[in-house]
């Protein structure tokens, strides 16, 4: 059984990779890190499943360093009304990151 893809994050949880759950079947989770395929674990409740997680992607970034390959960056995808973007006093230093 592969992870897939879904947008609703694990929430009251700090989420450096962008880690997301699904119920993949009923009564079993996948919870996945987004930036690294296939590093993902699964459980019989999202906490359990997140509990896995954090067991597979400790080894998984261990062996990545140990390659010499690089761990990515955590990423945080933000929305914000148009509107309030508008009003920001600090538009120019964050225009290179922003997308419409």
């Amino acid at each position: 059984m592969k992870c897939g893809s879904w947008t609703n994050s694990i929430e009251n949880r700090p989420n450096p990779h962008h880690e997301d759950h699904r119920d993949v079947v009923k009564d079993v989770y996948c919870a996945e890190v987004k930036g690294i395929p296939g590093l993902c674990a699964y459980g019989e409740t999202v906490p359990e499943a997140v509990e896995q997680l954090e067991i597979v992607k400790k080894s998984a970034f261990e062996l990545m360093l140990k390659q010499g390959k690089n761990i990515p960056l955590p990423t945080i995808h933000l929305e914000i009304p148009v509107d309030i973007y508008e009003q920001m006093t600090n538009k120019v230093e964050i225009a290179q990151f922003v997308v419409v």
